[in-house]
């Protein structure tokens, strides 16, 4: 099986203190993998390095391309999901498209493209009722996956998901997690940083236990949330 995800000896490093200690991982096409441990652990640092928003050391596949196909490769869904555009959602999609699955084409009829791409992404996110709403009218749950069917449109095999549960209802958990775990069995790659690990163990493939920068624990999520792991991970 194809790796959608390749590291080794990443780590980061800022004002003298390692935040990621060096780690080498290998992720397939199709794995869903949340990533647990407490508060400052470097659950997101991690994230972040692998596909190159922050500097670091150490080799990933994706950080070591351009800006372009880095862009290809991966989306990023932030925790901090502030409005900075407060445009309707069919809007917010179609602009997202313009600038990554079409930016170095030419003589491309748009207009058809672009409705048929936010229609999948809109219907695969259980968004399209949203489409004409705009983006600051929306529940933290509802903004969630509408970021989830912008990550979509860029059309990459992976995406990466910093703490999607946060500040979400119990009801808007599992519509998450259950689309991570559908866009998972279409053969697409869902990183994402958690703290619900509970709720989230039966919608992931794989958890990986991170404590003070390094990954102490890589197995089923049954396994890892088993007494010994647990206390590996989350105890000091």
């Amino acid at each position: 099986m194809p790796h959608s995800i390749k590291t080794s000896n990443l780590s980061v490093t800022l004002n003298g203190a390692q935040l990621v200690q060096p780690t080498t991982l290998s992720v397939n096409s199709g794995e869903a993998v949340g990533i647990i441990g407490l508060n400052g652990a470097g659950k997101s640092t991690l994230m972040k390095a692998i596909i190159g928003l922050i500097p670091h050391q150490g080799f990933s596949n994706i950080s070591s391309q351009n800006s372009e196909d880095r862009a290809r490769l991966s989306a990023w869904v932030p925790q901090t999901r502030e409005i900075v555009w407060d445009v309707s959602v069919e809007t917010l999609l179609g602009f997202t498209l313009r600038n990554f699955r079409y930016q170095n084409e030419s003589n491309v009829n748009l207009s058809d493209k672009i409705n048929f791409s936010i229609k999948d992404a809109l219907l695969a996110t259980n968004t399209s009722k949203l489409s004409n709403r705009n983006i600051g009218s929306l529940s933290g749950g509802e903004l969630t996956s509408v970021l989830i069917a912008r990550a979509l449109v860029q059309q990459t095999s992976t995406i990466f998901l910093d703490e999607p549960l946060a500040s979400l209802d119990p009801v808007q958990k599992i519509s998450v997690l259950s689309l991570i775990q559908e866009l998972s069995k279409t053969g697409i790659t869902v990183i994402a940083s958690l703290h619900d690990v509970e709720i989230a163990q039966s919608y992931f493939t794989r958890f990986l236990g991170i404590k003070a920068g390094k990954v102490v624990a890589d197995g089923s999520p049954n396994r890892l949330l088993s007494k010994n792991h647990f206390k590996e991970i989350f105890l000091c």
